[in-house]
């Protein structure tokens, strides 16, 4: 509870307030230590906790306050873990005084394997971190070094322009100079020397017009390496959360194949503690939920592990009558939550519990999480 539902900059905000004495030098394990025995005593500091958590998420115990069965709590439970709302629902639940043993065991049994999950995620994140830093350490490198030469440009343009302007004042202050030879100037109107100063004058102006340019493309080149650094930093956060779910459906398929493409061990006398052995031994596995042009590939998998494979599509074509006429078959029911209704995911969940049959949950409908539950079964 105290690591799902407090973050660690509020557990030493509230140290104060429990009249908990934890020196500034303690770790987040010890800190962490300390609010697991507070919660675990009958004190008025784990009073004061308790009530802290209540006001924080009250919105979330006044919804599952409505809620008088385990069967409407655990629905509102999943979706607030699909939804991401995990602590605020972990703590209306646990505080439910109409929650059964059974549903808060399988709550804790939930949180417990997520916090496994998420570390090993977590350690995988920081090696791809590591990566991706330095990495994002080239590419700034790059950028500076791309900054400083469109400075030094610009810096050069502007030098190159301060000449131009200073000629150009000259230019001025010489035609300012020539006014008081205007009459003369009338006389000398066809004179080679106006028609040479003229053109001077034009040259100029034309070669400063060349330079704001090149300063102005200079300017738009700098502003496109910065939209470039921006873009790439969101690249970066998109590759990190794709990487997370990559890795995991990566080792499930890995697993499944090197099963799969082992030598035949059927020579070797240990075929019992192989580990490359994985045998359903003519079980009868029915897949409810999912989508249809996956079956034919789960169909093969099983087939090539001695078992019998049936499918239902979890409500979308096939009926609840059809359901109910295989259920009886199956030695093993595996269901992604995913892509099934609800309704056949409770009667699946009644009969397996019923009759005692083994009932495996996936979490989405894809290859990797049907090899895992295959696994489950066949272990």
């Amino acid at each position: 509870m105290v690591g799902t539902c407090l973050s660690l900059s509020e557990l030493r905000r509230l140290c104060p307030k429990l009249g908990l004495r934890v020196p500034g030098s303690a770790t987040d394990y010890e800190l962490h230590r300390s609010y697991v025995c507070i919660a675990a005593e009958h004190s008025r500091a784990a009073g004061r906790l308790g009530k802290y958590l209540d006001r924080k998420y009250r919105l979330t115990i006044r919804l599952f306050g409505r809620l008088d069965s385990d069967a409407e709590l655990e629905k509102h439970w999943r979706a607030a873990v699909l939804s991401g709302e995990l602590a605020p629902a972990y703590w209306a639940l646990v505080t439910h005084p109409g929650a059964s043993v059974e549903l808060l065991d399988r709550v804790y049994g939930e949180v417990h394997m997520l916090s496994h999950l998420a570390g090993a995620a977590v350690r995988v994140d920081k090696q791809e971190l590591t990566r991706l830093r330095h990495l994002s350490a080239t590419l700034t490198k790059q950028l500076a070094a791309s900054e400083k030469k469109a400075m030094i440009q610009s810096t050069k343009r502007e030098r190159a322009l301060v000449r131009l302007q200073k000629d150009l004042r000259q230019a001025h202050t010489r035609l300012q100079g020539d006014q008081r030879m205007r009459e003369r100037l009338r006389a000398l109107e066809d004179d080679p020397r106006r028609c040479r100063l003229q053109a001077q004058l034009e040259h100029y102006a034309e070669h400063l017009a060349t330079e704001q340019r090149q300063t102005a493309q200079a300017q738009a080149g700098l502003q496109q390496w910065q939209r470039m650094a921006v873009k790439q930093g969101d690249r970066v956060l998109r590759l990190e959360g794709r990487l997370a779910e990559l890795q995991v459906e990566r080792d499930a398929l890995e697993l499944a194949l090197e099963k799969l493409l082992a030598a035949d061990c059927s020579g070797c006398g240990e075929q019992e503690g192989c580990a490359n052995s994985l045998n359903l031994c003519g079980r009868c596995i029915l897949y409810v939920g999912g989508r249809a042009r996956q079956c034919a590939r789960f169909r093969a998998l099983v087939e090539r592990q001695n078992g019998r494979f049936i499918h239902h599509d979890g409500g979308l074509h096939d009926g609840r009558l059809r359901l109910g006429s295989i259920l009886p078959q199956a030695d093993a029911v595996l269901c992604p939550l995913d892509c099934v209704s609800h309704d056949a995911t409770n009667r699946v969940r009644q009969f397996c519990k019923r009759h005692g049959k083994q009932l495996v949950l996936l979490p989405r409908s894809s290859l990797a999480a049907f090899t895992r539950g295959l696994s489950e079964v066949a272990a």
